[in-house]
C-alpha cells in the first residue's frame, strides 16, 4: 500500500485530504515518502501552534525555521509548505493525531520521532509560554509516535523556563 493511500485511508476527513492533495501537487518532485513526511510534520507543527486557537506570529516563524532545518528545501518551498499548513490550520484543529503520527511511525526511526517532539515544544514555546493545553497535546502526539514518557520529559525540559504551569 502506498504511503499516500495509507495516509488518506487512516483519515476520512475531507479537510485532511485537501491539505494532502494541495501539498502533493506542490511537492510533486519529491518522493511519496518525503511528501507524506513533510505533510505530517507540517500538520503536527500547525496543530500544536493552533491548539490554543491562536496563531502567534512567532509560532509561524518557528514553523518555517523548523521546516527549513528539517529539510534541505529552498526557502520558497519551505514558505509554501508552512503557508499551506497554516491555511488549513482551523481544519486541522479538529482532527485526530493518529492521522499524522501513524505514517510517521512507519517511515521514521525513534530518534527522528523524538526530534519531532522537541520541535513541537519549540513551536509551543515560540510565543514565550508553553500552555498546559499545548503540553498535553504534545504528550498525546508523543504517545502516538510510540515514544516513552522519558522522551516527553526530556523534550519538555528544553523549554522548562517557558512552561506556563511553572510561571508565577
Amino acid at each position: 500500500m502506498s504511503f499516500w493511500k495509507k495516509f488518506v485511508d487512516n483519515g476520512k476527513d475531507d479537510n485532511l485530504s485537501s491539505l494532502q492533495k494541495e501539498l502533493a501537487n506542490s511537492l510533486a518532485e519529491l518522493s511519496e515518502e518525503q511528501q507524506v513526511e513533510v505533510t505530517c510534520i507540517a500538520g503536527l507543527l500547525a496543530r500544536v501552534a493552533y491548539v490554543d486557537f491562536e496563531l502567534d506570529p512567532n509560532e509561524l516563524v518557528e514553523i518555517k525555521k523548523i521546516l527549513k532545518q528539517w529539510t534541505d528545501y529552498t526557502d520558497d518551498l519551505v514558505e509554501l509548505i508552512a503557508n499551506t499548513a497554516v491555511k488549513h490550520i482551523k481544519d486541522l484543529a479538529g482532527l485526530e493525531n493518529h492521522l499524522y503520527v501513524y505514517p510517521l511511525r512507519d517511515i521514521l526511526d525513534r530518534d527522528t520521532r523524538f526530534k519531532i517532539v522537541e520541535a513541537l515544544f519549540a513551536i509551543a514555546a515560540a510565543d514565550g509560554n508553553v500552555e498546559n493545553i499545548e503540553s498535553e497535546e504534545i504528550r498525546m502526539i508523543n504517545t502516538g509516535l510510540e515514544l516513552s514518557n522519558q522522551h516527553f520529559i526530556a523534550a519538555r525540559a528544553k523549554v522548562i523556563q517557558k512552561l506556563g504551569a511553572l510561571k508565577s
